[in-house]
């Protein structure tokens, strides 16, 4: 069979009510050579058979495979689809979404102009499901993105220093959506990049792009249609301690992960500094999540909880950078404040020279 030009992988779970949308944008790309491959996550609802009213519209182009067992959330799907995939590129879809229906042929004419590994888009449609389908709310929507800064005006892409990268991304000026990324096949193959099974996962596997990527593209083109779901995993309102325990986990779970795939490039390994860098832009990531969660718990119970929950694995490594990261800050800090200090003493100086100036005059 011919190879196709891209596969849209689409990770599934209990999606009944959007699936079908999705499929409909991809259906009406102006560019047809793509194959769909739909992941489903053991959904409990009426998912499966909305997909398979929808096969023989794909004409031989659909593949549908399962998880054994419900995985908890879209790596393990994203993963099989990949391992399945054909395509020269891949683009990674949320299965709740739609794309514009030019977005294959824009970014496949990117990858192909520049021989890109990675060709990511900065901004984005942001919806409220409420006003999905309202035309005069999508007429007047303007491109969203969190990217703090930096946006291009043309495909452009971007220095191979690795300082810059990390620099760039330490600042925001990279969104983590794997969505709005067309990767080629082969590189992240190649550099066994998958992703871990983790609530920022997006943000996981694009570290790897950017640290392993030689020709990272970035374009201002707007594809993705990103709907806002109130009963989202991301929006669920949760007992405190419940969150608490899921962003641990994330922490611990996300660091090894990052860790062991940095400490496999010789890239990084040349360079410590810029390894450690990378791994306290993850940390301070996801502490910003903890933050919220971490203030309404006692400090004991926290303490009990934190020594079962890292006594699970080996988690010397992010011991050794907490403990690392805290002091270091704590120290910095300490400077600043001894620093203004000091600065304060000289301008009550100066003030009190100046009186005694002006007594004299």
């Amino acid at each position: 069979m011919k190879v196709p030009a891209v596969s849209v992988i689409i990770p599934l779970y209990n999606a009944e009510k959007y699936i079908g949308e999705l499929l409909e944008s991809i259906l009406a790309q102006t560019f047809q050579n793509f194959e769909v491959i739909v992941v489903d996550d053991c959904s409990t609802d009426n998912s499966v058979k909305v997909l398979e009213n929808y096969v023989p519209k794909f004409k031989g182009r659909f593949i549908f495979a399962r998880t054994k067992k419900n995985s908890g959330g879209p790596a393990e799907p994203g993963n099989i689809g990949i391992a399945v995939s054909r395509g020269e590129y891949l683009l990674i879809l949320d299965n709740d979404d739609t794309i514009t229906p030019t977005a294959l042929a824009e970014l496949y004419l990117v990858a192909k102009k520049f021989n890109a590994d990675v060709v990511a888009c900065e901004k984005y449609y942001n919806i409220p499901e409420k006003f999905w389908r309202n035309a005069e709310y999508r007429r007047q929507m303007k491109p969203f993105s969190y990217q703090k800064g930096g946006f291009v005006t043309e495909p452009t892409l971007i220095s191979d220093n690795l300082r810059e990268r990390i620099k760039d991304l330490y600042q925001k000026k990279f969104i983590w959506n794997i969505w709005s990324k067309l990767i080629r096949r082969d590189f992240i193959t190649k550099n066994e990049i998958y992703f871990n099974q983790n609530m920022i996962q997006d943000m996981l596997f694009t570290c790897c792009l950017l640290f392993t990527a030689k020709r990272y593209v970035r374009v201002p083109n707007i594809i993705n249609y990103y709907r806002l779901l109130d009963d989202s995993l991301s929006h669920k309102q949760e007992d405190p301690q419940k969150n608490f325990r899921r962003y641990v986990r994330t922490l611990s779970s996300g660091f090894n992960f990052l860790d062991k795939f940095l400490s496999s490039r010789e890239i990084f390994i040349k360079n410590p500094a810029e390894k450690y860098l990378a791994l306290e832009i993850f940390v301070r990531e996801v502490l910003e999540y903890l933050k919220k969660y971490y203030l309404g718990n006692k400090p004991h119970v926290l303490d009990n909880f934190l020594r079962q929950e890292f006594s699970r694995e080996d988690n010397s490594a992010l011991a050794a950078f907490i403990f690392n990261f805290d002091n270091v800050h704590r120290i910095l800090l300490r400077n600043s404040q001894v620093q203004l200090s000091q600065a304060k003493k000289r301008i009550a100086e100066l003030e009190n020279e100046i009186k005694v100036l002006k007594g004299i005059n």
